[in-house]
């Protein structure tokens, strides 16, 4: 939650204002809008759940992921000619059921491998959507299969092991009725992108902007 040593601490910024990309997001919304409907930097994972499966826990434990993480319900917008972010309240994370129970073993696994497919190849609408949405595979009584999948902008590999680290923490804590030992987040990634955007003016900001503009100039 802080810069690196040396740095002052990131500061808090207000949310009633315009909250800039970072450099990182800048690029991966620009490509968005390039390519338009791509699943590229989608990035997948399946959890393996086995024992009695808490419903109302696992969909606690998503909700809770993002209520702490403002980048997971954030949609990217166009301000005065550069994107923006735009972060929305908490709330429930979809998530679509699928019961595999009745197939034999290796047609399950093959459905589930097929549903995983399926998943991380379905865009996201940067504008429209939220970053972060699942998929529940029930295989039997005491085994499913959680698809989450994210859009790299919301998340980078080692980010999005942590996501996945809270959200265990998230789901037993509620599935034995006691609170998760995770600490309050002191900064937001808009708060970071805000303070990354303060420290990077200049003609180096400038050159990246103009070189972006001018590969989207054409475009409608």
């Amino acid at each position: 939650g802080q810069a690196r040593s040396g740095h002052a601490p990131i500061p808090v910024v207000a949310r009633g204002g315009v909250l800039p990309l970072s450099f990182a997001q800048q690029r991966l919304w620009f490509i968005d809008r390039l390519e338009g409907g791509s699943a590229q930097y989608n990035m997948p994972v399946a959890l393996r759940l086995e024992g009695a499966l808490d419903e109302a826990a696992l969909s606690g434990a998503l909700a809770g992921l993002v209520a702490r993480h403002e980048i997971l319900r954030t949609t990217y917008a166009e301000h005065e000619g550069e994107g923006v972010q735009v972060v929305h309240p908490p709330g429930p994370v979809a998530l679509a059921r699928h019961d595999l129970s009745d197939r034999p073993g290796p047609a399950r696994e093959a459905a589930v491998r097929e549903l995983a497919r399926e998943e991380a190849g379905r865009p996201f609408d940067l504008a429209r959507d939220r970053v972060l949405r699942g998929a529940l595979v029930r295989l039997d009584a005491d085994t499913h299969v959680l698809l989450l999948t994210v859009h790299h902008i919301a998340s980078d590999g080692w980010s999005f092991g942590v996501l996945v680290r809270e959200f265990t923490a998230l789901y037993a804590g509620l599935a034995g009725g006691v609170a998760a030992p995770l600490a309050p987040l002191p900064v937001q990634y808009a708060d970071y992108a805000a303070w990354q955007r303060e420290r990077l003016q200049g003609e180096g900001l400038a050159r990246e902007l103009g070189y972006w503009r001018t590969q989207l100039a054409d475009l409608p």
